[in-house]
């Protein structure tokens, strides 16, 4: 909620900026008042009125003769992100409501698809050769462990060396295990 504020406020700094700048324009002066619901920003103006552009791309704020002040664009970016600003200009054509477009901020965890190729891709590895490696991996690790650290590096050695045959079994009998895995990280937020 701390975000769509933000956002909220961000809208109205910059309507309240690119306004002031230019409401004092000749020949007729234009005045408004800005609210801000947490959601949509409200404008009013008292003299003038807003016009939507054709393309829906900006919004205009004209004078009473119909000269235009300033024009509003209907977009802002986010870490090079653009997003939508809806606009509805009240009837009477001197309120305005303009409320942002809102990046989701719900993320999927992971993509299943990638992590179930990614899984059944290790499979296939695991069964062609990668539980082998481990083993051998586990006799190498323990005997280099109890070697150079006597005893107390037993253990360590043997699941270092289990880890590192599992690993490389899997990934020389199946090829497509690392581009998975790549894939499969690719994915996550």
């Amino acid at each position: 909620m701390h975000y769509k504020a933000a956002i909220t406020a961000l809208a109205t700094v910059a309507l309240a900026a690119t306004t002031v700048g230019t409401a004092q324009a000749e020949p007729t002066p234009v005045g408004y008042s800005i609210a801000s619901d947490g959601a949509s920003v409200h404008t009013v103006l008292d003299a003038g009125a807003f016009r939507l552009d054709s393309d829906g791309a900006a919004v205009s704020i004209v004078d009473n003769a119909g000269a235009v002040l300033t024009t509003i664009p209907l977009a802002y970016s986010v870490d090079g992100a653009r997003y939508p600003v809806a606009a509805a200009v009240g009837a009477d054509g001197r309120s305005l409501t303009v409320t942002p477009g809102l990046p989701s901020l719900v993320h999927p965890v992971y993509s299943p698809a990638a992590y179930q190729d990614l899984v059944t891709q290790i499979q296939i590895g695991w069964q062609n050769g990668g539980s082998v490696t481990g083993g051998i991996g586990a006799g190498i690790g323990a005997a280099v462990g109890c070697v150079l650290f006597l005893f107390v590096g037993c253990i360590p050695g043997a699941a270092l060396g289990a880890t590192i045959g599992v690993v490389n079994g899997v990934v020389s009998a199946n090829p497509a295990v690392t581009p998975a895995v790549f894939e499969f990280i690719r994915t996550l937020p």
